[in-house]
């Protein structure tokens, strides 16, 4: 197999347009947050459909080149929705230097915390929140609905790999450089330099050092 005049005519047009959609996206975006009060560092991009909601403004700190994608040109991987990140009351998102995913989810009522060279997979979710309460008597109530709602804080350290369609939810910590493979819901802490996997999550590989 080789490539012909048209495969590489196709990658022309192909870049073309993903370009072109890096620069609306990043445009749409930076503006979506300088309104809200939260300017992202140099060398943000985002591509396709990206969404912020800060609730109060510097609750939303995007640190130096850090990507988000949702265009399905930019990442092939099959993505099922836009980038979302959202704060609720007195929740923030704090994302490091060199890091972003691809059509990711962040809700945050307390604080979430990534660290620099991170690496979110295509449909990662991230909850600090269980976003309704657990009490079904509360439930029928908005009010105490929202009051009973249970949140704690999700770290992420250097270096974490979170593959396609992994969940993390709240009160979870995973250290530097660990691995969590893709589909797998995380609902305890990650050691650094470990491979977790599975629903819930266990531990798959005890370090990764060499």
């Amino acid at each position: 197999m080789k490539r012909t005049f048209f495969n590489k005519l196709y990658s022309v047009w192909d870049l073309f347009w993903i370009n072109l959609d890096l620069l609306n996206s990043t445009l749409r975006s930076r503006f979506s947050l300088w309104v809200q009060g939260d300017s992202p560092a140099s060398g943000f991009k985002t591509s396709g459909r990206c969404y912020f909601k800060a609730r109060q403004a510097g609750s939303i700190r995007i640190g130096r080149n850090v990507t988000f994608l949702a265009g399905q040109r930019t990442n092939r991987i099959g993505l099922v929705s836009p980038v979302l990140l959202h704060t609720i009351g007195d929740g923030q998102i704090l994302i490091g230097d060199f890091s972003g995913g691809s059509a990711v989810v962040i809700s945050s009522r307390v604080k979430v915390t990534i660290g620099e060279h991170c690496k979110l997979g295509g449909n990662v979710r991230i909850f600090d929140h269980d976003f309704h309460s657990l009490n079904a008597e509360s439930r029928q109530d908005p009010l105490l609905d929202e009051a009973d709602v249970k949140a704690r804080s999700v770290v992420i350290g250097d270096d974490v790999f979170v593959g396609t369609n992994a969940t993390i939810l709240k009160g979870v910590t995973i250290g530097d450089r660990a691995i969590v493979a893709a589909g797998s819901v995380v609902t305890k802490d990650i050691p650094a330099d470990e491979v977790w996997g599975g629903n819930p999550a266990r531990c798959l590989r005890k370090s990764l050092k060499r």
